[in-house]
């Protein structure tokens, strides 16, 4: 394998541009309006790791890397306006909004270009015939002409399936409650406090209509964090206390909801907590260790699938490369690339590669012990008759004492 093939990639010659029938500045991450921080966050990460991962077509029986094929000059620039890393990306939000569908234009037989139907607009239903077709707008589109990757998340059908998130629907509804309290608590809290104004000696006959005017005259004045800090001032026949507890106290328990909210939203998406907070105590290598198996690669696996049915599946095969994920501390690395380099599992310019280096000249080189032999039966049964051959003449490797040098024998 050629560890520099993905720098021979050339953009595609042939894409094109967006069909007439497909929205014009289409929702960047359509669905994710209202989505609270750690929602939008773990999505995020997830999104833009798996646009980042690396891929290799292999050509099949026996398994070898294809270092020039027009998927991947397709999958580089899937069409006139998207790179590889925009469409990915938003690929993957679509996935998480309920699912990724991809129009494809043809020419000649040839998928020439990919384009994304916006997810919000388009739908899955059964045809006359029992097959899926795909419905946006007006138009629907049959399996051939879409790429459909169906999600775990945000989907709801006419049979009562439900999606990730609607099953966990309460927790998301929690999380954005949250964001929602906090965000009130600063727009109509008075320096962090719930106060209660009582005016009932200055105007103890006021209607109620005079009231929501004096508590909007009073907020407006006070409230809001562009209001914090300034002076309160109390009038005759005006007095004002404070309502439950502290300020302190609601941050605590605010702060401390927040934490279990965050956790429950990781815990869903397989996003490890370390991915959103990185602390000093953080093991970076467990971490996406973690992050890779439990979050990219379930949406990737589904990704892969799809993108193999562009290819002619007999003969090759598509699949990501998740070890740009892994992250490891330079000592590791290094320590790793010396074993694989001197058994023969890597080159020089292999590894370079994976630091991001240039290649050296000799580097491709592959080395192994000189004492190492393949374990076959011709190979052992040459060693064996070279080990009898060894005894016969008194010169055993196995026994020191009978090494020596010459011929014939020398008992006394």
């Amino acid at each position: 394998m050629n560890p520099f093939a993905i720098f021979t990639r050339k953009k595609n010659k042939e894409a094109s541009a967006s069909p007439s029938f497909i929205s014009d500045g289409m929702p960047f991450i359509a669905g994710n309006k209202g989505a609270d921080g750690t929602t939008f966050a773990c999505r995020d990460r997830i999104a833009t790791e798996f646009a980042l991962l690396n891929y290799n077509i292999f050509k099949l029986n026996p398994k070898e890397n294809v270092k020039r094929h027009a998927l991947y000059d397709l999958l580089e620039q899937p069409n006139e306006e998207d790179n590889h890393f925009n469409f990915f990306y938003q690929s993957a939000m679509d996935y998480f909004n309920g699912g990724c569908f991809w129009y494809k234009a043809i020419r000649e037989g040839r998928v020439i270009s990919l384009f994304r139907l916006p997810v919000v607009e388009t739908s899955v239903r059964r045809g006359s015939s029992g097959r899926r077709e795909f419905v946006y707008r007006d138009r629907v589109f049959t399996p051939e002409q879409v790429v459909y990757i169906p999600s775990r998340f945000g989907y709801t059908t006419d049979y009562g399936g439900r999606s990730l998130e609607k099953v966990a629907g309460r927790v998301f509804d929690t999380a954005g409650s949250l964001d929602e309290y906090t965000r009130q608590s600063f727009q109509n809290g008075i320096n962090g406090k719930r106060i209660v104004v009582d005016i009932s000696r200055l105007m103890p006959s006021i209607t109620d209509e005079q009231i929501k005017e004096l508590k909007d005259s009073f907020q407006a004045e006070y409230s809001g964090p562009e209001n914090a800090g300034r002076p309160l001032f109390q009038k005759n026949g005006v007095s004002y206390s404070e309502l439950g507890s502290s300020a302190d106290n609601k941050a605590a328990e605010l702060s401390e909801n927040r934490k279990i909210q965050e956790h429950e939203v990781a815990k869903i998406f397989g996003v490890p907590e370390g991915i959103l907070t990185v602390s000093k105590d953080t093991n970076i290598e467990n971490t996406f260790t973690l992050f890779a198996e439990f979050a990219i690669r379930p949406l990737a696996t589904q990704f892969q699938e799809a993108i193999s049915s562009l290819l002619d599946q007999e003969r090759y095969s598509f699949e990501f490369d998740y070890k740009g994920i892994m992250k490891t501390a330079l000592a590791q690395r290094v320590d790793s690339y010396q074993k694989q380099i001197a058994t023969g599992i890597l080159s020089v310019n292999e590894a370079r590669a994976k630091e991001g280096m240039c290649p050296v000249e000799a580097g491709d080189n592959v080395f192994i012990p000189v004492n190492y032999m393949p374990l076959n039966d011709e190979t052992i049964n040459a060693y064996m008759a070279k080990q009898k051959n060894e005894i016969a003449n008194g010169t055993n490797p196995a026994d020191p004492d009978s090494q020596h040098f010459g011929g014939g024998d020398d008992k006394q």
